[in-house]
């Protein structure tokens, strides 16, 4: 028989996958609406290491809108790591450029663990993963490159597996 913790995680584990699919295919990120009005962008970069070199930024390119610009949508991230990651928390900087001749730049402290040492994020197995809305209200335009680097106080950042960045247009 299977212990209640056990069935509990399943459960969650679940919940999540159903409120994925469901979010995913409301907002036309599954695929077109029928409607051909989706502008719907998302990019994720696999650490096959594990490990984030501190001199590698990761660069996401704008490649798959449906128009030329997308305005006013939120850019959510999302990361996740091992249950070996040593921190937490996970200092970002994310640079996007806001118009031809102005970048913005922003400073991002991502919680991964309450004070406790629990993983905010969920997960099955090995890797828990945390997504939030980073910026909102914010324009982008094919071609556009999003940069993305770890500004901890070290060289190399182990126990990291994937970072990536979402964008929700605005309906």
């Amino acid at each position: 028989m299977m212990n209640r913790r056990l069935m509990k995680y399943r459960l969650a584990a679940a919940a999540t996958v159903l409120a994925v699919v469901a979010a995913t295919t409301a907002c036309g990120i599954t695929g077109s609406r029928g409607n051909g009005d989706d502008n719907y962008f998302s990019a994720f970069h696999t650490f096959t290491s594990r490990e984030w070199n501190y001199a590698e930024p990761v660069t996401f390119r704008v490649d798959t809108l449906r128009d030329s610009i997308a305005r006013g949508g939120d850019l959510l991230l999302s990361v996740r790591h091992t249950g070996g990651y040593r921190y937490g928390n996970l200092w970002l900087e994310l640079s996007y450029p806001l118009n031809d001749s102005v970048m913005q730049v922003d400073t991002l402290n991502i919680i991964l663990a309450d004070d406790y040492g629990h993983w905010l994020g969920h997960g099955i197995g090995p890797s828990v993963q945390l997504s939030d809305t980073v910026a909102r209200g914010i324009d982008i335009a094919r071609g556009m490159e999003i940069k993305l680097r770890h500004i901890m106080r070290l060289d190399t950042l182990a126990n990291i597996e994937q970072v990536g960045i979402v964008f929700l247009p605005k309906f």
